[in-house]
């Protein structure tokens, strides 16, 4: 029994982390995270560490065997104590050390995490209902995911900005109150314990006929909110909402598909860190790679079709013609140039400074971030980041000026701003 027990709870954080992997890259994932140098016990089940975000996952495994209350006591109440044991670890003690399995023993840096997600992810099927918030009494906020709900959220949200903005807006709308999917398949003969429970989560609580997938869908057709009959009446004590088949109605629709045809796009971002930037051990390169990871979605298509327009048209001009592509996002801007397989390294190193100078100049410093991609034909990429730089002195500065007069930059020069709907036409 017990380890019939183990092997559905090593498989079941292995699908977990599989999808973790894949959608937040391994780079920033801790499958089984051990207190190296404490009890070496595993703090958690998956540990996400990106920039200032921490998420927190138990996974639990456990078969449903029709008596729901049971389920929920071996499932979700040991889930929430792991998690609030793992927190306790991983915050409230000092200099807590983790390993990567790809990487030696590192400090845990909790001074620089802003955000703390707290996730179960429960892996048993065929439940009529469950619990998918849970506000414990110090106002601590649990999101509840079951294995379908994770999967298509995982896959469907598959950046950290975008995962981060829906759990935000997830725990905004539910927290402080009860909140359940309810299977439209729901029996009416539940036995006395499901009856009590239910009844018992009526006050201040949201029953949402379907599944949290129907909810993901009004999520994307309502501009990245949720559905406002939920917003709208948050403050009566009792609501009741039934979305059934929202998903499969949304994923069918003209919208989804062109979605997903315009995102392939942005994958080039993805690509470029996974396969060129963290194979690197360059200075910067994991700096550089959190940058381009910062960007969500929808930012990461912007990205790619003003590189598939820049490689174009660099395939296509004159030998010897150096070609530039700028774009922004907030604090951070990109530029794209093409070099020559005959430069030596000084005058690759000198064209760097050249991009860098005279675009941080021409934008008056307004942004805390340049990362600079040159781009060979081939393509082969090499990649400078400046980051929190000063501004350049007077006679740097009429210097600059000089260059961009002599090269000719920016007299017919057209800020090209790019507008990406997440639905396009």
């Amino acid at each position: 029994m017990a380890v019939d027990s183990k092997i559905r709870g090593d498989e079941g954080e292995n699908f977990v982390n599989e999808i973790a992997y894949k959608s937040f890259f391994k780079y920033w994932c801790y499958p089984g995270p051990r207190y190296e140098n404490g009890d070496k016990k595993e703090i958690c089940d998956l540990l996400i560490v990106f920039n200032d975000v921490c998420i927190i996952f138990s996974v639990k495994n456990y078969e449903f065997k029709g008596n729901h209350l049971r389920y929920f006591n071996n499932t979700i109440e040991k889930a929430i104590r792991q998690l609030n044991g793992a927190y306790k670890t991983l915050f409230k003690k000092e200099n807590v050390e983790i390993k990567h399995p790809d990487r030696y023993i590192e400090e845990f840096p909790k001074n620089q995490i802003k955000k703390i997600f707290k996730i179960i992810i429960n892996l048993g099927e065929g439940v009529d209902f469950y619990d998918i918030t849970r506000t414990q009494s110090n106002s601590n906020f649990i999101t509840i995911f079951d294995k379908e709900t994770f999967q298509t959220i995982a896959e469907e949200l598959n950046t950290v900005p975008d995962f981060i903005d829906y759990l935000e807006k997830r725990e905004l709308l539910f927290k402080n109150k009860t909140v359940q999917v309810i299977s439209p398949a729901f029996p009416k003969d539940l036995n006395e314990n499901d009856n009590k429970y239910l009844k018992k989560a009526v006050e201040n609580s949201i029953k949402i006929i379907g599944t949290e997938k129907d909810l993901l869908a009004y999520f994307f057709t309502n501009t990245r909110s949720f559905p406002k009959i939920i917003s709208d009446n948050i403050e009566k004590n009792y609501i009741v909402i039934d979305i059934e088949s929202a998903w499969e109605t949304f994923k069918s629709s003209p919208n989804a598909i062109k979605k997903e045809f315009a995102n392939s796009s942005s994958y080039f971002v993805d690509e470029l860190v996974m396969n060129e930037i963290l194979n690197r051990e360059e200075p910067l390169m994991e700096e550089i790679a959190k940058e381009l990871l910062s960007l969500n979605r929808l930012q990461r298509r912007a990205v790619g079709i003003s590189f598939e327009e820049f490689f174009d048209d660099i395939r296509n001009a004159n030998e010897g013609m150096i070609k530039r592509r700028f774009t922004e996002h907030g604090n951070l801007a990109l530029v794209f140039f093409n070099f020559f397989p005959q430069w030596g390294e000084d005058s690759l190193l000198r064209m760097f400074d050249l991009i860098f100078e005279t675009f941080a100049f021409h934008y008056q410093y307004r942004h805390q971030t340049f990362i600079l991609i040159g781009v060979s034909s081939d393509p082969y990429f090499i990649i400078q980041m400046h980051k929190n730089y000063g501004k350049f002195d007077a006679e740097d500065e009429e210097i600059i000026k000089a260059n961009i007069k002599e090269l000719g930059w920016f007299t017919e020069y057209n800020e090209q701003i790019r507008n990406v709907d997440e639905f396009p036409e």
